[in-house]
């Protein structure tokens, strides 16, 4: 659905991811020595289907202004591109309390489906859990498993991520579908680790997750 409305001006705390392609395990190496080299947060994410399971990507924080953000998160577009790297997509996504996320479902709709609230629920499952039941009860929620390629706990259980997406609805509303997610999942027996609630104010490539959250799976 188009934008009806000039998108406000967001500001406040924002995480930007930027996603690079990396076809051989040197490549994700090489990526994980620039983050080192330029003080950057390297993560492996591994998505459980879909058109590009494996996603390695640098995270950078900033604070402000959406376009002042925008400009930090191209610098790192172009200290990659300079290394000799291709990315591949850039995710901008600001805090729910941010100025300019909307908080009622008018007020998304005006904005449009290109933005979108995303939610991370981390999950500790212990050693040879099957997780199709886990997967089930996710897609019911509009969400979808991921985990983090170089994420190891010593005491043997492993970490997976449950991500919800809120489309064309304010905070409240999103609010309320994580809250049936969380609840869902702890009624099916999962220790949740934690929650996080962002709001995308940017995403270069949606495409990148084709195959992996399907939307119309279910109607939290």
């Amino acid at each position: 659905m188009p934008s009806t409305t000039t998108p406000p001006l967001f500001r406040g705390d924002f995480e930007a991811h930027v996603t690079v392609h990396a076809s051989q395990d040197d490549d994700v190496r090489r990526l994980e020595r620039h983050a080192a080299d330029h003080g950057l947060k390297f993560t492996h994410i591994l998505l459980d289907r879909g058109r590009t399971p494996s996603q390695p990507m640098l995270t950078l924080r900033r604070s402000g202004p959406l376009p002042q953000v925008a400009a930090a998160v191209e610098d790192t577009v172009q200290d990659l591109t300079a290394a000799g790297f291709t990315v591949v997509r850039t995710k901008i996504e600001a805090a729910p309390w941010a100025e300019g996320v909307p908080g009622t479902d008018e007020a998304a709709k005006a904005l449009g489906g290109r933005y979108y609230f995303e939610h991370h629920v981390k999950l500790l499952l212990d050693p040879g859990t099957d997780t199709t039941a886990t997967t089930a009860l996710a897609a019911a929620h509009s969400a979808h498993l991921s985990r983090n390629a170089r994420r190891v706990r010593p005491d043997g259980r492993t970490e997976r991520f449950v991500t919800q997406r809120c489309r064309l609805v304010g905070a409240r509303t999103a609010g309320a579908r994580l809250d049936a997610l969380v609840t869902a999942l702890r009624s099916g027996g999962h220790t949740t680790e934690s929650v996080e609630r962002e709001f995308v104010v940017h995403d270069s490539d949606e495409s990148l997750d084709a195959g992996w959250i399907d939307e119309k799976d279910g109607e939290a």
